[in-house]
């Protein structure tokens, strides 16, 4: 079980923010950019052939002797694309950033599907894979965790190629959530850039293990001096570093610094970030952190 009762209970009065309006696929809770057959008057357009006559206004007709059409708003959904790293290096920490991811997943999809909003989840690691299509709903949580549940971890990190692809299955932009922890070599720019330049809305959720942090932790009770020879998590690739004061101290200043550069790439672009580490509540961090930055709002 990837969340429980209780939390999904606590889920219940928030919905997801959209910084603005995106065009659905299903009818939903939000107000839409087309014209339809809503409730809500909106406009008038030039009558054309084929159109129905129930929805000419017969009083400007009467004046104008010309055939106008009544456009009304209507309610569409969010389209909620869920971007989730299963590359090998989400294996790491305990619980792993896979499993973290995947429940931060669960909570948003929840919320989501709960207000009519359309959910769809890729995965991401040598190439972009979607693994649930646009699906709307409550009734459809229980096939929503067990698309999650399937993910396994695997492959590199390739995720400025993956951003890449995602403008292929996506006629239209929506709101993107990426779950990852950005450890791809070639780094994230370009994606980024990429898709906000199509008009996506981008939310960064930073993974990361204590470990990772600071790894005199893991490697408690182990001799930090001499040579080791360590491992890619990866790429399987090895290589023989010596461990010792200066080294961990360099190590910690350059995970600080990627860690500060992503917060600012993000922030410059209008991307919203949040960052959790691998031994905190996902629960805390969904309804405190993702509250905070504004992602998701308590109903009224």
């Amino acid at each position: 079980m990837l969340l429980t009762p209780q939390f999904l209970k606590q889920l219940d009065p928030f919905y997801i923010r959209a910084k603005h309006a995106f065009r659905g696929k299903f009818r939903g809770e939000r107000r839409s950019l087309n014209r339809g057959t809503g409730m809500e008057f909106a406009d008038y357009r030039v009558y054309e052939p084929g159109d129905d006559l129930r929805h000419v206004d017969w009083n400007i007709y009467a004046r104008l002797d010309r055939l106008f059409i009544k456009l009304f708003h209507t309610d569409e959904d969010l389209p909620l694309l869920l971007l989730i790293d299963k590359s090998r290096s989400m294996e790491f920490g305990s619980p792993t950033k896979l499993t973290c991811a995947k429940q931060i997943a669960a909570a948003l999809g929840y919320i989501a599907l709960a207000h009519a909003d359309s959910v769809t989840i890729y995965t991401s690691a040598e190439r972009l894979s979607p693994i649930l299509p646009p699906t709307t709903g409550k009734s459809q949580f229980p096939r929503l965790t067990k698309a999650l549940n399937a993910i396994a971890a695997s492959g590199q990190t390739r995720l400025t190629e993956c951003l890449k692809q995602l403008q292929m299955y996506q006629r239209h932009p929506g709101l993107v959530v990426i779950l990852s922890d950005f450890l791809d070599p070639n780094g994230y720019v370009d994606g980024f850039k990429l898709l906000s330049g199509r008009g996506f809305s981008l939310t960064a959720i930073h993974l990361i293990s204590p470990e990772e942090i600071d790894p005199q932790t893991h490697l408690e009770n182990i001799p930090t001096g001499g040579d080791w020879l360590v491992e890619d998590a990866e790429t399987g690739e090895t290589k023989a570093i010596t461990i010792n004061t200066e080294t961990l101290a360099q190590y910690k200043d350059q995970q600080q610094a990627f860690c500060d550069n992503l917060q600012r790439f993000c922030t410059n672009q209008g991307v919203d970030y949040a960052q959790l580490k691998s031994d905190t509540s996902v629960e805390s961090f969904v309804l405190q952190a993702l509250h905070r930055i504004g992602f998701i709002q308590r109903s009224r």
